[in-house]
C-alpha cells in the first residue's frame, strides 16, 4: 500500500506541474498542420494520499510563454480509473486558458513508477484562435514541469 501510494502521490505531483505557456508557435507541415511546444508551471494541487478507482485530483497552474512571460493560467481534473501495484491509470482533461484562446486535451494516462511519465493527448478543442481545434499532444511530465508537443490539425 505504501508503494502504491508512494507512486500515486509522484503522479499526483506530476499532473500538479500540468500548466502550459502559450505559445512558442512553429509551422508544421504545408498540409496545414501547426505545430506549438509549450512548458508548465505548478501552482496548486489536491491529490489524493490512497488512491482509489473514482478518486479525482485537480490541479491549477500559470501559464509561461518561451521567455518566461505570463501567458495564462491551466488547469487538469484527474480521475483514477484502475490502481496497480506500481501506480495508477487516470482519465485526465485539461483546460489551457491563454492569451489568444482555450485549448482542452483529454488523456488516458499510465502513472507507474517515479516518471517521467509519457502519454499522448488529444486535442479536443477550443475557443478564440484555437476555435474547433484538433490534433494530438505529447506530453512528457518529470519533476517540476510539464513539456507539451502540440500539433494542430
Amino acid at each position: 500500500m505504501r508503494r502504491q501510494a508512494a507512486a500515486v502521490a509522484a503522479a499526483a505531483a506530476a499532473v500538479a506541474v500540468t500548466a502550459v505557456a502559450l505559445p512558442s508557435s512553429q509551422s508544421a507541415a504545408a498540409d496545414g498542420e501547426k505545430t506549438l511546444a509549450w512548458t508548465a508551471v505548478h501552482r496548486t494541487g489536491s491529490p489524493p494520499e490512497h488512491p482509489r478507482a473514482g478518486d479525482t485530483w485537480a490541479v491549477y497552474a500559470d501559464l509561461q510563454g518561451p521567455s518566461g512571460e505570463r501567458a495564462g493560467d491551466g488547469s487538469a481534473v484527474c480521475t483514477v480509473v484502475l490502481t496497480r501495484y506500481e501506480g495508477v491509470v487516470a482519465q485526465c482533461r485539461y483546460v489551457l486558458r491563454g492569451n489568444d484562446g482555450t485549448l482542452v486535451l483529454d488523456s488516458m494516462e499510465n502513472r507507474f513508477g517515479r516518471g517521467p511519465y509519457r502519454t499522448d493527448a488529444a486535442v479536443t478543442g477550443g475557443t478564440g484562435a484555437y476555435a474547433g481545434a484538433t490534433g494530438e499532444v505529447r506530453l512528457t511530465v518529470e519533476n517540476q514541469r510539464t513539456l507539451y508537443q502540440v500539433r494542430l490539425k
